[in-house]
């Protein structure tokens, strides 16, 4: 029996059907679902206490479920600091979008340091399986990655939701290139809501984003710099001819003295102004996160001086998202968490994420590490939407790693592990461009 065979039966079993697919059917329809997550929640935490960061994210939240409201939409539900909305007018969640950054931009008038607080924002239209209280499928899915490439004050929307606007010259709208769904095959193009009068937002740096416009991006060029804190002169290394080669001892760049890295280590490649690297044979090479990351089953990660390995079953995800059954009544069927991460330790402990979110810190979170002297009071977390787990750092001093399993895609400020050396990517700016529609 395969693993979604497996799946269905326990799901029709507890729940007394053999067969819902007809009366599913009757629940599916095009919607607009709209993902929000507030940027800088976790330093507020740290600064101002529980209580008051308690009090900033209801406050925050119920601005923005205003928002929802106004334009006709209704919040789904609020997972922590983020906020999940369906609209049946495209259009209107486009506006509730605007709404929302800027009443958070006037919230913040007043502010400074770790009071200031601001949102990202991501949107999709598309075939939903449509509940009383909920909505599932593969419009969900999308929406949560769209919203996972955005960067702080920017909106972005997905080709279907840019599509359906298309005859509206309500809104300004700017191509930013192709982001990863499951795979290369899966590409997607994606779209910025350009919603300030005095200036751009700052380029999307994300960890999906697979080619950039090259419009956008004639004048970047990446390179990566060295990180040092011994205070000696740090190298650079440029790639004129697109790519080079990074070992011990072969290669463009050589690190004869780097015992931990192997004779060829890693290619860094640039295309049309996005950088990659990409393991040669098996060699280690770990990448900082900048943003979410979306996790697959399989994928190593590294917290402080923790390394995990992050295991998912992705069959329950999938027919949870088909049949409009939750991560905690799907958990409770197969009497075991849909996610967790192992210890690659010889212990081998397991840390679930049953809640849907999971936090990893020295003194503060979840699942606590009080001996990791490399790991933060809050270090990263670990949280579901849709099909989707994503990782994310949460201001952590020495940043949260993900190890690179095949050609990946790497946003400016990410470094790069290779043996014991650390190189980060810098970027120039890119140029101006936008368009109406």
């Amino acid at each position: 029996m395969t693993p979604n065979e497996d799946v269905t039966r326990i799901l029709n079993r507890s729940t007394g059907q053999i067969d819902r697919k007809a009366e599913l059917e009757k629940l599916r329809r095009n919607i607009t679902i709209l993902f929000t997550d507030l940027k800088g929640s976790t330093a507020y935490f740290e600064k101002f206490g529980d209580a008051a960061g308690l009090l900033m994210v209801h406050r925050c939240n119920t601005m923005l479920s205003e928002a929802v409201e106004r334009h006709g939409g209704r919040v789904i539900k609020t997972i922590g600091d983020a906020v999940m909305a369906a609209f049946e007018d495209h259009a209107e969640a486009v506006a509730a979008s605007i709404e929302m950054q800027e009443a958070i931009t006037a919230d913040n008038k007043d502010k400074t340091g770790a009071q200031k607080i601001s949102i990202r924002i991501g949107i999709n239209y598309g075939l939903g399986l449509v509940k009383s209280n909920d909505v599932f499928g593969d419009v969900v899915n999308v929406a949560s990655r769209v919203e996972s490439a955005a960067a702080p004050e920017q909106i972005l929307i997905s080709d279907t939701l840019y599509n359906a606007l298309e005859r509206s010259d309500r809104f300004r709208i700017r191509p930013l290139g192709k982001f990863a769904l499951k795979g290369k095959a899966d590409e997607r193009d994606l779209f910025e809501v350009r919603w300030r009068e005095d200036g751009e937002a700052e380029p999307v740096a994300a960890h999906s984003m697979i080619v950039p416009v090259p419009d956008l991006n004639a004048r970047v060029k990446p390179k990566l710099v060295q990180v040092r804190n011994d205070g000696q002169t740090r190298r650079e290394f440029e790639f004129p001819t697109g790519s080079a080669l990074m070992g011990r001892t072969q290669g463009d760049f050589t690190f004869p003295q780097d015992n931990a890295m192997q004779a060829s280590h890693a290619r860094l490649s640039v295309e049309s102004g996005q950088m990659f690297v990409e393991p040669v044979g098996d060699a280690v090479v770990f990448f900082s996160l900048v943003g979410p990351y979306r996790l697959q089953g399989g994928d190593v990660i590294k917290i402080g001086k923790q390394i995990f390995e992050f295991q998912v079953n992705a069959a329950a995800l999938e027919m949870a998202s088909l049949t409009g059954t939750g991560i905690r009544e799907i958990s409770a069927m197969l009497q075991h968490s849909v996610a967790e991460v192992v210890s690659m330790e010889a212990d081998q402990k397991h840390y679930s994420v049953l809640e849907g979110q999971a936090t990893f810190g020295r003194t503060k979170a979840t699942h606590v590490f009080s001996t990791d002297s490399a790991m933060s009071r809050s270090h990263a977390k670990i949280y579901h939407r849709g099909e989707d787990f994503f990782i994310e750092d949460t201001g952590s001093t020495n940043g949260t790693f993900v190890m690179a399993k095949e050609k990946t895609p790497l946003p400016e400020g990410a470094i790069v592990s290779l043996g014991n050396q650390l190189l980060r990517v810098s970027r120039g700016q890119e140029p101006k461009a936008d368009r109406a529609i």
